[in-house]
């Protein structure tokens, strides 16, 4: 991809050497994913973003923790740590199971360090929710005409404003937990087991939601991150809107629309142009698949152009 940032341009490439993953940044090669993942933001929204409200907390957590790594390279570099140590701690545990004893002084310094990186990885995932649900519930409001929707954040942790206070408690929570852990082979507390849900109306939308009712309240979510990412960066992401138009009824289509109409590059896919609003195809590019190539159509150009 050719990115251009206004003041600067970037030739950013993604693709494998056998099943080794390989990213460029100007051809350079990048050691660390963590540098590249936010030189180019997005938002994606497709139907298979609806398993949002229903699926595995794992997925959950991955949605989340994608778009917070685009803002923050900070938060990528506290993951891959995390998930480092996370990894030496289930190992210790599966030691002991096996081995029936235990390194108190080691297992002590892994909680120490894993406790600071939960505490710090919690907090960001907070600050990210509260400026989701700054804009979420208007949103939904303005698409649907209902209110009352909502992000939930279901930490392992107990919040507080002093970190040191949370760190404390939190360790207390894997000393009365360490029996379990040792039982189960495995960590049974930290970010890695988090949740989100949606609520409307005070109402659990994986419980008690519809099919169209979850579908806004995904797309909802995706376009709160819009304002968040503009306010913290300066720029707006790309919005990858994947063959939604046929998801969702008249009135809803038209007020999606000024989202779309407004200063966010948005790339749409459908299968049929008919799907999509007038106003928004005359006022885009349009191109074709043929045969696995992406054709400019020249002649809905020539036409507009005239």
């Amino acid at each position: 991809a050719r990115v251009d940032f206004g003041n600067t341009v970037d030739k950013l490439f993604i693709g494998f050497d056998g099943n080794v993953k390989k990213v460029k940044i100007n051809d350079s090669d990048i050691k660390k994913f963590s540098d590249y993942i936010s030189r180019l933001r997005f938002i994606l929204f497709s139907p298979v973003n609806i398993n949002f409200v229903k699926d595995s907390p794992s997925v959950r957590r991955k949605v989340i923790d994608v778009e917070i790594s685009q803002l923050s390279n900070r938060y990528v570099k506290l993951l891959q740590s995390y998930n480092a140590l996370l990894k030496k701690r289930n190992q210790f545990l599966k030691t002991i199971v096996s081995f029936g004893k235990s390194n108190d002084f080691y297992f002590n310094i892994l909680n120490e360090k894993f406790s600071t990186l939960a505490v710090e990885i919690t907090l960001e995932r907070r600050k990210f929710i509260h400026l989701v649900n700054d804009k979420l519930n208007d949103i939904y409001y303005e698409i649907t005409g209902d209110k009352g929707l909502l992000l939930n954040y279901n930490s392992s942790l107990d919040f507080d404003d002093d970190k040191a206070v949370m760190k404390e408690l939190f360790i207390n929570r894997l000393k009365s937990n360490f029996e379990k852990e040792k039982l189960y082979g495995m960590s049974l507390l930290g970010p890695h087991r988090d949740d989100y849900s949606l609520f409307l109306d005070d109402k659990n939308l994986s419980i008690f939601g519809s099919q169209g009712q979850n579908r806004v309240a995904v797309l909802s979510l995706k376009l709160a991150e819009i304002p968040i990412f503009k306010n913290i960066t300066g720029d707006y992401p790309i919005l990858l809107l994947d063959d939604i138009f046929s998801e969702l009824d008249t009135k809803r289509k038209n007020r999606l629309i000024k989202y779309i109409l407004s200063d966010v590059q948005t790339i749409i896919t459908t299968t049929d142009l008919n799907l999509i609003d007038k106003e928004l195809v005359d006022k885009a590019k349009i191109f074709n698949i043929d045969c696995g190539k992406v054709v400019l159509d020249k002649q809905r150009k020539k036409v507009k152009d005239e």
